[in-house]
């Protein structure tokens, strides 16, 4: 059988060092967006700490998980792939490093 239907078939998912049941649970995601023209928060979460801090927060208020966003959504400057790792990995290492 196809291993991506498997996939899709299980209801408990390893999502970073936990466990998500869908068939029992609602997961919640917050979203921070590591872009210096956010439409969202103007920029307010384009530094390190300060996206860090915002994730950090995020969690503690429930978010199950936290999507980092390191390109705009919109209109915008095209960004490269590796300049959206470059804002995106150093947020998830010190998030990581700090929450579960």
């Amino acid at each position: 059988m196809d291993p991506y239907v498997l996939a899709a078939e299980r209801t408990v998912h390893r999502i970073g060092r936990r466990d998500f049941d869908f068939s029992h649970q609602v997961a919640v995601m917050a979203v921070i967006n590591r872009t210096p023209d956010s439409f969202f928060d103007q920029g307010a979460t384009f530094a390190l700490d300060s996206a860090v801090a915002a994730c950090v927060q995020a969690a503690r208020n429930g978010a199950d998980w936290v999507d980092i966003g390191g390109v705009p959504f919109g209109r915008g400057p095209i960004v490269s792939a590796e300049e959206e790792i470059d804002r995106v990995a150093p947020v998830i290492r010190a998030v990581a490093a700090e929450t579960d």
